[in-house]
Order: structure tokens, then sequence, then C-alpha cells
């Protein structure tokens, strides 16, 4: 099994002290040079919160300072500053490098210490421990690394440090080496050849960038390796079956690649020395590889989230004694745990999630130390033994079963810390089991079942609670005041979704409160958004939707800075959703949904703007996924789920993407023009705002949002032309601008036209394909169902001025056709009129000029 991060450093630190003391003890008196380094080194950097700096004295022997070691010359060989809170750059002058007698060096756990570490740090050469992790160096790795021969541990860990790793010509002088861990930094690119570093014991370069295969290295040419560690990377290709015959490799971490195929083919035995093989969450694929049950040290089998095939006799694994730690969940695999008689290892953890299991394996009975069992996605139907509960266990996951009641328990372990129920059949009220005695339990969820009858309040009895669902059953009554009083002081989740409670929600939120999650969507809940949810500062999901809430627009949830995702749909709010003031509220929030409520007036400009998560081309990564992850266990998390209506349906986001955002404003009274501030919403995937007042044109920024695929606009009061940008949305596959009052063609483009007629009709000036009217003729009318707002969806004021132009050309045009009096006494009556405003054109008075001007003796 493999050792925590946590205990692997402070493992290191006690190696580290150990050697310090025991060069403690032959130190001499400080050479004065030394101590000027030193306090040069000191200055450089913040260290105003340092415990070790701030007694660094300068009239006292620097060989007595916290956190140095000296040799019996008094120069210093020992520096560890780690967990000393120490802030800023280190630079090439830097009189830390001027310490040429340095042997170790521990600047560990400062995270604001940082900068591109200088190629001074080659001037150390007799540096044989340093250790960087969990600080803030970025940049590459500067190739003075290779004047470091003498080094035995080097651990630059959990920084940003980025680039491809030093190839060969930069590591191969290290040939002293035995510890490297390159982990948790942005490393990319291949894999470099360690062939030289025939000392290397342990190689982690966990959670980097790097990809290509691993086939390339020659792993034999690492006779001493023990520990490989390149999970959570990109790896691809096969795993080279050169590593299941490693005579000295005892743990292989290659978990969350992108290894395929299978294992290759193993030739001649397999290494008796391997005890742990981590390989969850790849694409291997194939039959199970039967060897691993000739490897009989094996301690840890983790090879989950593949795509093995076949079953598996789970009598096999009697052949490995050794083995504490199974994990088969998610493959293609089936189980067969028929058998009862032969002896099945003590395991501590067992994970077989989504193995076929009808039943569940009677084995376990026998296995006394079980601490860990998942039998999760399974086919097991019926009643849960009672001797399932055993005195050690810990972590209990039968969800997504067809399980329908509790037998009594024999024991149950009143320190256990996951309990997980959910998507059963469990009928009947809460069973009293589950909240009477699991008083430490840290996570809890029994959703999707039929669970009636009232919230027991005894489950405020328990004060570890981090995670409560209850969501998705047929609970009814009010929600006990103490979830919210007491609990929500260590309570991160509360998920009371889909249920029948009612009432208000208690105002009595502490001001400790700890809760990121609220879900009490789907219930009947009315009153108002208590005052006080204010003091719950961590919140980052806010789901009150589906309710009968009667209230105004939250603005006094300001101080809740951390809010993602905030759903108030289908209540009774009302009012305006601007909240003035210049304070920025909610610059996280991803997704919003106020949607089928009574909000008017204009949509807020201001509060738009604040909508910083929404502008960023790239929304910022969410560390936790949208998901609580208790702050006491490793590895426990509840993931949230938010229902959006997106293209027409509603869909349940149950992993909310960390990319994924959304605006749902439809179905209120909002009016006015669309605000300009939606227009810097590079990141939003959905926009609707169907089914208001808005009027005005529709605005060109639209079409500067790269990333969005649904648009509906629909039933409002819009006006103009259709904008070209909208063509240039190459991504957008759901669009509704019906019911409104749109004229012009459509605009030309590969994406605009694929959409039906129905996205643009009962627009009456609209022309163009997709419609059938064209743009060169007069537009037809199709009936169709009526806007509450805009009537008949035909414009009789248009029809009107048609009709009347038509009528008054043909009274006039036809008889003049047909009438020759009418066309005599018609252009009679016509010239009249011209010849009064124009005398000029009247051949009448030419005549009487010509005769005026007549003289004697000339002809005309």
């Amino acid at each position: 099994m493999r050792i925590s991060l946590v205990s692997w450093r402070i493992f290191n630190l006690y190696i580290a002290t150990f050697f310090s003391m025991a060069a403690l003890s032959v130190s001499g008196q400080c050479q004065s040079h030394q101590q000027q380094l030193l306090l040069g080194f000191k200055n450089s950097l913040n260290s105003s919160l340092s415990e070790k700096l701030v007694k660094w004295n300068q009239g006292t022997d620097c060989c007595s300072w916290d956190g140095i070691t000296c040799d019996t010359s008094g120069r210093v060989i020992g520096l560890d500053l780690s967990y000393q809170a120490l802030s800023g750059e280190l630079n090439n002058s830097n009189s830390l490098f001027r310490l040429q007698h340095l042997q170790t060096l521990n600047l560990a756990y400062n995270r604001d210490l940082g900068g591109q570490l200088p190629e001074s740090i080659g001037n150390l050469g007799q540096l044989t421990w340093i250790v960087l992790w969990y600080c803030k160096f970025t940049g590459p790795i500067p190739k003075t690394l290779e004047k470091l021969t003498q080094l035995i541990y080097l651990d630059f860990s959990t920084n940003s440090f980025s680039g491809p790793i030093p190839k060969s010509k930069t590591l191969e002088k290290l040939t002293h080496l035995m510890h490297l861990d390159f982990s948790y930094n942005t490393f990319s690119g291949p894999l470099p050849s360690f062939t030289s570093l025939t000392n290397l014991t342990e190689l982690i370069l966990h959670g980097n960038q790097l990809n290509g295969s691993i086939l390339s290295t020659n792993w034999s040419s690492l006779p001493n390796l023990v520990s490989l560690d390149l999970g959570r990377n990109s790896f691809t290709g096969t795993v080279p079956p050169a590593l299941f015959q490693s005579e000295s490799l005892k743990a292989m971490h290659l978990a969350e690649n992108q290894f395929s195929g299978g294992f290759g083919e193993v030739k001649g035995e397999v290494s008796s020395q391997l005890e742990v093989i981590d390989m969850n969450q790849n694409g291997l694929e194939g039959q199970f590889p039967m060897f691993v049950f000739e490897i009989k040290g094996l301690r840890s089998l983790s090879l989950s989230w593949n795509k093995f095939s076949g079953v598996i006799p789970l009598s096999a694994f009697q052949k490995l004694k050794n083995l504490t730690t199974l994990d088969l969940s998610y493959n293609n695999l089936s189980v067969d745990s028929s058998f009862t008689n032969l002896p099945f290892p003590n395991v501590y953890e067992l994970n077989l999630a989504s193995c076929n299991l009808t039943k569940f394996p009677e084995f376990l009975e026998n296995i006394s130390f079980l601490q860990h069992l998942d039998l999760s996605n399974n086919r097991i139907h019926g009643q849960i033994p009672g001797w399932i509960w055993k005195p050690r266990l810990d972590h209990l996951n039968l969800s997504l079963n067809f399980l329908v009641e509790l037998e009594s328990p024999s024991h149950i372990n009143p320190y256990m810390s996951v309990l997980d129920l959910h998507g059963n059949q469990f009928q009947g009220k809460i069973p009293s089991e589950i909240v009477d005695f699991l008083n430490s339990c840290d996570f809890i969820s029994l959703a999707g079942n039929n669970f009636h009858g009232s919230i027991p309040e005894s489950l405020c009895n328990n004060l570890h609670l981090a995670v409560l669902d209850l969501s998705n059953n047929s609970l009814s009554g009010s929600i006990p005041q103490c979830l919210l009083t007491q609990m929500s002081m260590w309570l991160g989740v509360l998920n009371l979704n889909q249920n029948n409670l009612s009432g208000i929600i208690s105002d009595s939120f502490p001001e400790n409160c700890s809760l990121q999650t609220l879900d009490l969507n789907q219930n009947r809940l009315s009153g108002k958004v208590p005052k006080y949810l204010a003091n719950c500062r961590m919140l980052e999901v806010l789901d009150l939707g589906n309710n009968q809430i009667d209230d105004t627009f939250p603005c006094h949830l300001k101080s809740t800075s951390e809010l993602r995702v905030l759903v108030l749909r289908s209540n009774k709010f009302r009012g305006g959703v601007n909240c003035g003031g210049n304070n920025v509220i909610w610059p996280m929030l991803q997704i919003v949904d106020l949607a089928s409520n009574a909000f008017s007036g204009k949509l807020p400009q201001g509060l738009l703007m604040t909508w910083n998560s929404m502008k960023a081309n790239k929304v910022e990564p969410y560390s936790k996924n949208l998901r609580y992850e208790s702050p006491l266990f490793t590895g426990i998390y509840f993931q949230d789920s938010v229902s959006v209506t997106m293209k027409g349906r509603e869909l349940e986001l149950v992993k909310i993407l960390t990319i994924f955002t959304s605006i749902d404003l439809s179905s209120n009274k909002f009016e006015g023009h669309i605000p300009e501030a939606i227009g810097d919403f590079k990141a939003l995937y959905l926009l609707n705002l169907s089914n208001n007042v808005l009027t005005g044109p529709l605005p060109s920024f639209l079409g500067n949002l790269p990333k969005l695929e649904a648009l509906d606009l629909s039933n409002n009061h819009l006006a103009g032309q259709i904008p070209l940008q909208l063509a240039n949305l190459n991504f957008l596959s759901f669009l509704n601008l019906s019911n409104n009052e749109l004229t012009g063609r459509i605009p030309l483009g590969t994406q605009i036209q694929l959409f039906s007629e129905t996205s643009f009709e009962n627009n009456a000036g609209l022309c163009g394909p997709p419609l059938e009217v064209q743009c060169d003729s007069p537009p037809t009318f199709k009936d169709g169902p009526s806007n509450s707002r805009t009537g008949k969806h035909v414009n009789w004021n248009f029809v009107s001025v048609e009709i009347g132009f038509v009528c008054g050309i043909g009274a006039v045009i036809l008889p003049l056709m047909f009438c020759k009096r009418w066309r005599i006494r018609y252009y009679k009556c016509t010239d009249g009129v011209v010849y009064k405003f124009f005398p000029k054109l009247d051949p009448r008075n030419k005549t009487r000029r010509a005769i005026s001007h007549w003289t004697p003796g000339r002809r005309l």
C-alpha cells in the first residue's frame, strides 16, 4: 500500500533532523564571514513570520542559531528553514549560494518562496541533500544542476517547475543520486533516460504533463530502483514487461495515464520483490493478467477503471497470501465468488465495484481485519447481512445495488468514517442503527432510496459529519434546526434535494459556518432566504430551486465570494436583481439560474460585470471540481449535481464540469435592452433570456462569445435584423429566436443555416433560408400559437398598408384601362393641375407668346 505524501515528508524530515543533529554534535564556533552570508540571506527575504530567523542575532554564535548546522571548523554545512513562512525570490547574487560548504538545504513548505531557481545553485557543489517541496519555484530546472555531483537526495516536488525534465547530459553526472522527486509540477515532454543513475532507488514524477512511451527507457539499467511513480501524466503505449521482472522494484505506480493494450508478454519468471502494482484509470484491456497470481510477495493490486475482461475466480487470490489491498472496480470483469471453503487473504481494503456480483461474497464473513469495503454498482439484492459490519470497518460503500433492508448489525464500529448506501431500494424510516451509533462518521449518503418520515434529530449528535446526503427520498416535515445551528459549524455538504420537506429555512446559521454546498432543490419550502446564510463565507453551491420561497433577490449574500452555483429557479422571487453599491460579489460564479420567477426591471449591468469567471477565455480550474473533500480523511469526496435547462431539456450535471458556465433568466418580467456586459462572457456556454419583455435590437456582441452552445431569446420584443456576427458562432448547437419582431434576411453561414425553421418562426419580417419566405417576394404568414404579449403573429399594421395601397391603385388604373371617356377627363384634369403649377409646360402659352411677337412683313 502506498505511503501517503504527508507521511513520506515527515519521514524525510526525521532523516534530515537526524543528520543535522549528528553534525551539530561536532560543530565548532561559527566563522564570521559565514555569519555575514547567513544574515545577508535573511535580509533578502521577508522573514518576519519565521520562528527561526527572528532569533538570528548578530551578537551570538551563528552555529547556535535555529536551523543551522556547522562542522568542526565553524563552516555552515546544514540549513533547515522548512515551515518558516518565508516569502520572496532567490536571485543569482543571493548570499545563500556562497555557502560553498553547505551539504544539506531544506526550504520545504515555504509557500510564498519562489521565482526561477537561479543558475548559481550550481555553486553549492558539496550538497548531498536538497529539499524544496511545496514552494513556489517556476521555470525550467537550471542546467547547472549537473555540478551538484554529490547529491544523494533531490526533492523539487509541488512547485511550478515547467519545461522538459533535464536530459541525460544534466542528470548523468549525478551518479550518487538515490532519491529523485519532481512530482506535482508542470513538466512536459517525453521521459528522459536515467540509465546513468545506477544508484537510484526512488523515481517520483507523479502529477506532471509528461507524455510519450516509456518503452524506450532501459529499466534494467536501474538495478537498485525500488519505487517508481509515473502516475497522473499522459504516458501512452503499453506497459514494459521488464517492470514485472525487475529484481529490485517493489512499488510500481502508473495510475491515471493513457496506457493501452495489455501488459505485453511477460517471458520467464516474474519478480518476487514486487509488492505494489497501481494502474488505476488507464485504457488497459484484454484478458485479466493471470501472471499477477505468481507474484508471491504482492501486497497491493489496483487495476480499477480499465477495460479488462473475462471471469476471475476469487479462489485464485488464495495464492497471494500477503495481499492487503485489492481493487478491480469498473472494468468489464465478472468476479466469481462462489467458492466457500478456500481461504481468502486477510485484506484490509477490498474494492469490487461494478464486477457483476449478485450476492455478498461469503468469504467476507471470515475476514477479521477488513477496514475498507466497496461493493457498489453491482446487482446484489435483498438484505444487508449483520456480519458485514466488522469491528474495524471504517469505509462501507454498498451504493447502486438492489438492497431493501438492513439486518440488525452484530456490531458497528462507532468510529466508521464513510457509509454510502445511496441508489438502493430501502423503504420506511431511516434506520436508527445508522443515526444512533455512527457518532463519528464523516460521510453519510442515503440518497436515491424511498425513506420517508422526518429527518432524525439524532443526526445532530454526530460531531464529525462533513457530508450528509439524504436527497431523492420521500422525507417530510421541516428541516431540523440543529442541522443548521450546530452542525453547519463542521458540515461541508448538506443535500436534501428532491424530498417533500416543508416549512421555512431556519435563520440560525452560526458565525463560523463551514457549509460549502447547500442543496434544497425540489421541496416545498417557503419563507425567505435566511439572512444569516451570509455567515457561510465558504459557500460554493446554493440551490434553492423549485420551492415556494417568497422573497426578493438575495443581495445580502454578498460576503459569499466563493459562490459558483446559484439556483433560485421556480420560486416566488420578485423585484429587481440589481444589488447596487460598489462591492464586487460572486466573482467565481459559473452557473446562474433565476428562471420562472417574477423578477422584473432591467437586466443588471452592474451585477453582471462582477462575474469574472465568465469573462475569461479559460475558466480557472476548480481544485475540488465542485466537490467536498474531507479535511480528515483523504479520498472522501462528494460530487455536487445541478439541473440546468439546456436545448429545451432539463439535464442533470452529476459531475459539474469545471469549465461549464450558464445563465438562465428565462420566464421572468425583465425588460429593456440586453446588457453589453454579456458580451464579455467569453467562457459562456448557455444563455437563456426567453419569455421576458426585452426590447431593442439583437446585439452584435453575442457573436463574440466563442464557446456559446445554446442561445434562447424567444418570446420577447426584440426587433431589427439578425446581426451577421451571429453566424460566426461555430459551437452553437441550439438557437431559438422565435416569437420576436425581427426583420430582414437571415445571415448566411455554415452554422446558422443548419437550424430548423422553428428557430426563426413568427418573426413577420424575416426571410431567407431556412425559412420558406424568399427575400424578393411578399411575405406569407402561417397560423401558429399566439404570443401572450404580441397577440396574433401577423403584424396587422403592415398588412393594412399593403391592402390600402393595392385597393387605391386598382381604383385608378382599372377605369383608365377600360373607359375612354374617363381617360379623357382624367388626362384633362391632370393636365390642368400640372399646368397650374408649371405654366411654361402649357402649349397654349407658347402660341400666345408667338402671336404677341409677330411684326408685319414677316411670315410665320
